[in-house]
């Protein structure tokens, strides 16, 4: 078992109201999944995402990744978890505007610092050949279709090999066509590098590539 959840609870509060998000969710992933979340707004899909990639901090419940209890670890201890294991890819995008395409999926690689000038080279133009933006790698971010960001996104998630991508409605921003190419991307990669990729969506489009749907109602597995 990759990734496993055990009666996850998430409470929000606002002011004096409180709201139940996530009512004891029992999930579990293994290696090599293509799996989507799915369900209506408010049925407790991004906060189950972001609970599971130590984003956010459930009330109750465990969460494992590869038998390590992440829920009895410390911000840092989490924030470790984030930067070495898991990958993120979000709906709008998420780059630094303030650098540029290299720049942008050369980032992850500086911050882990386990490995050479070089071979960091290496690995950005090898993912960003392999994402089809060979040829872009200077333009800023906003000198870029909203397809070409979405592929700079995934290509930075991939490029330090994570054992999850998280995927929250990553198709939302992009029409259709451009939608199903980015998909089609990520089915491969997932096929070829065996990344687990778990997504949040309301695409039916993302739907009929996931081998596995999830379906979530008011905080619950449907």
């Amino acid at each position: 078992m990759l990734l496993e959840t055990k009666k996850l609870n998430k409470i929000y509060e606002s002011g004096k109201v409180k709201f139940q998000a996530l009512y004891n969710v029992d999930l579990a992933f293994n290696e090599g999944e293509f799996s989507a979340l799915v369900g209506p707004s408010g049925s407790g899909k991004t906060t189950l995402l972001n609970c599971m990639g130590c984003i956010d901090k459930p009330e109750s419940g465990e969460i494992f990744l590869e038998g390590e209890n992440l829920t009895q670890k410390n911000s840092a201890q989490q924030a470790r978890v984030r930067k070495e294991k898991y990958g993120f890819i979000f709906q709008t995008y998420n780059l630094m505007p303030v650098l540029n395409v290299y720049e942008n999926v050369e980032l992850p690689m500086k911050l882990l610092k386990k490995h050479s000038d070089k071979e960091i080279k290496d690995m950005v133009y090898k993912i960003l050949d392999e994402v089809g933006l060979k040829g872009l790698e200077k333009r800023m971010p906003l000198e870029l279709s909203g397809g070409q960001q979405q592929r700079v996104s995934v290509a930075r998630a991939l490029i330090k090999k994570p054992k999850v991508i998280f995927a929250d409605e990553p198709t939302a921003n992009l029409d259709s066509k451009t939608g199903e190419a980015i998909i089609d991307l990520m089915h491969e990669l997932n096929e070829v590098e065996k990344v687990t990729f778990i997504f949040s969506t309301h695409d039916k489009m993302v739907m009929k590539h996931a081998r596995r749907i999830i379906e979530l109602k008011d905080g619950r597995i449907a």
